[in-house]
């Protein structure tokens, strides 16, 4: 009973965690009806925001790593663990709101962490392609992603913290994080040169 009377409701917890609901991209609106549960569990542990980002970390490096096996089972775990990862990135920023605990460190920890796992992410993929295509564009086309991602990543940041007027998202930010979805696919798809 007094375990019972320490946890908040899930709506209430919900409701402190994440103010600013629903995520404008369809992906991060399935992820994080995944997190917000795992994060009121991890709430009421002794788990903190910075110890979160640091396992969707590692758990996101440790998917990179498996995706580039020529095992194709182990690439569907890799594929698993991947998305395993998003889910916790999700999570580290719940349990900061929830608990009080918001600082600089934190959101510049979880900026960075979120930026190396989509250069790992993008990486890993690109290793994969060519040694499935053996084609150098391939090579090219991994570059071109990992700096259109943090360019995309830092533009948003960066640009609009300037300007005077609030920031209108595009028709098509629906669609964001597509990317994650289209490489799970290809790696699942196990697609090959014909």
């Amino acid at each position: 009973m007094q375990l019972r009377s320490r946890l908040l409701r899930y709506d209430e917890f919900q409701n402190r965690a994440r103010p600013n609901e629903p995520y404008p991209d369809y992906l991060g609106r399935v992820f994080s009806k995944l997190s917000i549960r795992l994060s009121y569990l991890l709430a009421h542990t002794s788990v903190t925001p910075n110890q979160v980002t640091l396992v969707s970390a590692i758990v996101a490096f440790l998917a990179a790593a498996i995706i580039q096996s020529p095992i194709y089972w182990m690439r569907l775990v890799g594929v698993v663990a991947w998305f395993i990862g998003y889910v916790l990135d999700f999570c580290d920023g719940d349990i900061a709101r929830y608990r009080n605990m918001k600082s600089k460190f934190g959101h510049w920890f979880e900026a960075v962490s979120d930026r190396a796992k989509d250069v790992a992410l993008l990486a890993a993929v690109t290793v994969l392609a060519v040694s499935q295509f053996r084609a150098s564009w391939v090579i090219w086309a991994g570059c071109l992603a990992i700096g259109g991602t943090l360019l995309h990543s830092y533009t948003i940041t960066y640009g609009f913290k300037a300007s005077t007027e609030p920031f209108q998202s595009s028709p098509l930010a629906k669609f964001g994080n597509i990317h994650y979805v289209l490489m799970a696919a290809f790696i699942v798809l196990n697609l090959t040169p014909i």
